[in-house]
């Protein structure tokens, strides 16, 4: 009678990063932690690509071959920001009434916010850049055409249910992201600063005029 094989040894040895990779990524991250440095030091117009490849140590050359120049810089380091949002919003919207779909809202829109409050200084840098760069205002419009999409589906969903009132959901998604972008610039600049109060206020707004009454 012949030995069975042994599990372990029939198991496919995982395959390794290449090393060239692995240091590409650590460059890649260096040159977004160097820069994020360099922006908050010396704000969007004064922030350079000789001064983020002298600060992190790296070639002018190397830079430009991890991104296409400060603007991507800056964009990218704003979407490690908003990482934990994207999270929340990936998150499937599946609530049993509307007292659920109201909690959901109310997270996600505390989380915006309280990341707003949480990253104020880079965001402010962002908002420099909105003013002066066509290319982070198509950033920001992307950010905001992301969250669009996901509250219409979410309005979509609710709808079906019997949760929402009836109305054009696109429309709606696109007022409610308006107001939003609104008040995370006036949290980024200390204007709003009671975020519970902010949000609260809100999602009542939009759950007043957008759904109907819990039974």
């Amino acid at each position: 009678m012949s030995k069975s094989a042994d599990p372990a040894s029939s198991k496919k040895p995982k395959r390794k990063r290449p090393r060239r990779y692995l240091r590409s990524r650590i460059t890649r991250n260096l040159i977004l932690e160097t820069a994020q440095e360099v922006f908050l030091k010396d704000g969007y117009a004064k922030t350079t690509i000789a001064k983020i490849s002298e600060m992190a140590n790296v070639g002018y050359g190397t830079v430009y071959s991890h991104f296409k120049g400060k603007d991507d810089i800056l964009g990218r380091v704003i979407d490690n920001v908003l990482e934990e949002f994207y999270g929340l919003l990936n998150i499937e919207f599946a609530p049993r009434d509307v007292i659920g779909a109201r909690d959901i809202f109310h997270t996600i829109l505390l989380s915006v916010f309280k990341l707003s409050e949480e990253h104020r200084n880079i965001m402010k840098v962002y908002e420099q850049a909105l003013g002066q760069s066509e290319a982070i205002a198509a950033h920001w419009q992307g950010v905001k055409d992301y969250f669009i999409k996901n509250i219409k589906m979410s309005i979509i969903f609710a709808q079906k249910k019997g949760f929402a009132k009836e109305f054009d959901p696109v429309i709606g998604s696109k007022a409610y992201i308006l107001l939003i972008d609104r008040f995370i610039w006036e949290v980024v600049n200390g204007v709003e600063k009671d975020v519970d109060h902010l949000t609260n206020t809100i999602t009542d707004m939009v759950f007043q005029g957008f759904f109907h009454e819990p039974n």
